[in-house]
């Protein structure tokens, strides 16, 4: 039963049902002998509503096509966004793993071999850029993790959108409208991240962080605003383009200039 209810197509099926229901109802709007205008003009903006429902659901297939056109075009790729992602986070790993045991080394010297004590001083920036480094380690798993969301579930987030704007009034027009932008460019333009921050220094900083620990350990502090600035405020920025154009789609899907792909009369 868990099965059926997460099927698109069963998400699709009741969408068409509701939009057949929108419909009827806004035939019995349009067609009353009540003398009021906006009732009819209700009825008329019901049933052309509902007409741009099923026409979405008739070319589902063609429009999930054209998505994955656009993200192979674009040079976008979930499996390379995985490889990338994993590639950075075992770079992490490695670094996190090698500042350990440079702690560990310090810690045993300053404990056994009654060395001057400014070593001392060592310690803390250590431990502050491991923690610092884990805390990024932990912001990348959720970048793949809103990947593996966003890949395994795009299909179902834009059918439950047109299942929302098939609802009769336009009650879920607007976050219906939104699911299915929001599925669309996401599903698109999300497998860029890895890439974006490679280029802005993401990957760059792990040579300097291996030179580092042969050096004064003050000096690896000089990485964290490149870590901060590739790791936090590049992915921000992105996603907040992709949202970005998540709403430019939704107002034409389902906003103010959404509206069907020819030309309706009615009446």
């Amino acid at each position: 039963m868990k099965t059926v209810m997460y099927s698109p197509f069963y998400i699709l099926y009741l969408a068409m049902i509701m939009s057949s229901l929108t419909y009827t109802i806004g035939a019995l709007f349009y067609g009353s002998p009540i003398p009021i205008y906006s009732f009819k003009r209700l009825g008329r903006k019901m049933i052309t509503d509902a007409i741009y429902v099923a026409v979405w659901i008739n070319i589902f297939d063609f429009v999930i096509n054209l998505i994955n056109q656009i993200q192979s075009i674009l040079g976008a790729n979930w499996n390379a966004f995985y490889l990338d992602m994993g590639f950075l986070q075992l770079q992490l790993i490695y670094n996190i793993n090698g500042l350990k045991l440079l702690y560990a080394v310090i810690s045993a010297v300053i404990s056994y071999l009654r060395v001057p004590s400014f070593l001392a001083n060592f310690i803390v920036p250590i431990l502050d850029y491991i923690s610092f480094l884990t805390d990024i380690l932990l912001i990348l798993t959720f970048y793949t993790q809103l990947g593996i969301f966003i890949q395994n579930y795009y299909i179902i987030l834009i059918a439950i959108g047109l299942l929302l704007m098939s609802f009769p009034f336009r009650m879920g027009r607007g976050i219906g409208s939104l699911l299915i932008s929001s599925a669309i460019v996401f599903y698109i333009g999300y497998p860029l991240l890895p890439i974006l921050i490679s280029s802005s220094g993401g990957s760059q900083y792990q040579n300097i962080l291996l030179q580092n620990l042969s050096l004064a350990v003050a000096e690896i502090s000089g990485d964290i605003p490149l870590l901060i600035y590739a790791y936090i405020i590049v992915p921000i920025v992105y996603i907040g383009i992709l949202a970005g154009f998540s709403i430019v789609l939704e107002n034409f899907l389902g906003g103010n200039i959404g509206k069907l792909p020819f030309p309706l009369e009615i009446g």
